[in-house]
């Protein structure tokens, strides 16, 4: 019986010194029971149970931290946080500046979705430019989903130094519907560019890319669709190359 008890005090001190520690949850699931010291920016301190040895732990390695007070504390790493970026203008309108050279002019809308993705709406006006003595007049559009690249290795804090800035890869869609010495003529493109972003003072972009793809024409012929070229049907390919400045604003 008295074993019986003394089993029984040393299981319940056992479980309220468990129950008054803390415990951080990493992203890979994993969890370590610990006394937590400090939170700072980039990493957390702790004690480990029986241990006076000071741990550190990389904050973003971090999903949750659980207080024995019950207070719980969600985590975010400081690449992905939209809170790291809210001093930064996410949206922005950009001009390829050649276009009204070779008979239209577009505008393109960005829009920061998160860190590392945007969305990009794009609208050109046949026939707004020189037009090289050719009756022309119609509208081209596209819409992409831009997959900015994260860096190759990682540094503790490191963050986008602007959400809309770098190396990218964007599938897209384009379509356009013109007339032509007076022929209707209507295109369509399937693409996928590669470029880069540059963001400047967090209000001017400059943006180059080139892209190739699969693409149709009512015409059959190879001939440039306004923002991109398509191919005839034995040779299907599209392709798109530019060149935009942009501003940008909240």
């Amino acid at each position: 019986m008295r074993t019986f008890t003394l089993l029984l005090i040393l299981m319940l001190g056992s479980a309220t010194i468990y129950a008054q520690q803390d415990t951080l949850i990493k992203r890979n699931n994993e969890r370590i029971v610990c006394k937590v010291k400090e939170i700072g920016t980039d990493e957390i301190k702790y004690l480990l149970p029986g241990n006076d040895v000071v741990m550190v732990i990389d904050k973003n390695e971090v999903r949750r931290v659980i207080l024995a007070s019950g207070t719980t504390m969600n985590l975010s790493n400081s690449m992905t946080d939209t809170s790291s970026y809210s001093d930064q203008r996410k949206n922005c309108l950009k001009f390829r500046l050649i276009s009204p050279l070779i008979g239209y002019s577009e505008i393109i809308y960005e829009r920061s979705l998160k860190p590392g993705a945007s969305l990009e709406f794009g609208l050109g006006i046949v026939g707004a430019g020189e037009q090289y003595n050719q009756s022309q007049s119609g509208a081209s559009m596209r819409i992409g989903y831009k997959f900015i690249k994260t860096p190759d290795f990682y540094l503790k804090g490191m963050r986008y130094a602007h959400v809309l800035k770098g190396a990218y890869f964007r599938p897209e869609v384009a379509a356009s519907y013109y007339k032509r010495d007076f022929k209707e003529v209507f295109a369509t493109a399937i693409l996928f560019s590669i470029g880069n972003q540059w963001i400047f003072n967090n209000l001017i972009a400059v943006d180059i890319f080139g892209g190739i793809g699969y693409g149709y024409s009512s015409r059959n012929v190879y001939d440039y669709q306004f923002g991109y070229s398509t191919g005839a049907s034995n040779f299907p390919v599209a392709l798109s190359t530019g060149f935009r400045i942009g501003f940008l604003f909240k």
